[in-house]
């Protein structure tokens, strides 16, 4: 049975091209039912510390005959899944940090992954000081927009040869925000929402803030 999934969920699958992959707070299962139906991922491990939710895609594989395609772990983040076990590891709807912690551990760990699709609810900058600090270069990183609101997804490659360099501005809005359309969008967007509100109250840390993104809108090249 086809399934739905949101325009952030639909950026996700698009990233991934075959194999094992591991979804990390896989919750009810619709993105690991959606890429092995959609022949996106041969396997998928799903992973959630919630075992109401882990039954819930456990139910879903089951009534669409996919179970044999969908394995589901009760754990905490990476923990359930061995190095190297996944070709792929997807984590979204977090926050950057625990993101960044559950990244931390694995790599404290020991534990390997080709890659990464990473979409974290909040501080994306965490993720990013954390993928700096491992032997994965950033491929994709770049803003999507759904219902409304505006998501980071970053992808990477692992590259044992290779250290990853983000400057200040990277850290904080994207390795590639420089010809990231959907960013120069949203940046205007909140500039004309911080310019509405000095209409009536005047702020200097707004007109601050304004300042620099005024100035980091300078350096975008579309």
């Amino acid at each position: 049975m086809p399934i739905r999934i949101d325009e952030r969920l639909t950026a996700i699958a698009t990233l991934i091209k075959g194999g094992t992959v591991a979804d990390v707070g896989g919750d009810h299962g619709k993105l690991g039912y959606y890429l092995v139906s959609t022949d996106r991922a041969e396997k998928v491990i799903a992973t959630d510390i919630s075992a109401p939710s882990l039954q819930k895609a456990q139910e879903l594989a089951f009534d669409n005959g996919v179970s044999h395609l969908m394995e589901t772990r009760l754990g905490d983040g990476l923990s359930p899944i061995k190095s190297n076990e996944a070709d792929v590891v997807v984590i979204a709807g977090l926050g950057g940090d625990v993101m960044a912690e559950i990244l931390s551990s694995a790599r404290l760990d020991g534990k390997e992954f080709d890659h990464f699709v990473l979409s974290p609810n909040t501080h994306p900058e965490k993720v990013r000081r954390e993928l700096a600090l491992s032997n994965h270069t950033i491929v994709t990183d770049n803003l999507t927009e759904c219902a409304g609101k505006y998501y980071t997804i970053i992808s990477t490659q692992l590259n044992k040869d290779y250290k990853e360099t983000l400057d200040d501005e990277q850290i904080v809005y994207g390795k590639f925000f420089t010809t990231d359309e959907v960013f120069k969008k949203r940046t205007l967007e909140e500039i004309a929402t911080m310019r509405n509100i000095l209409e009536t109250h005047r702020s200097t840390q707004l007109e601050e803030k304004i300042a620099r993104l005024e100035g980091i809108l300078e350096k975008v090249k579309i």
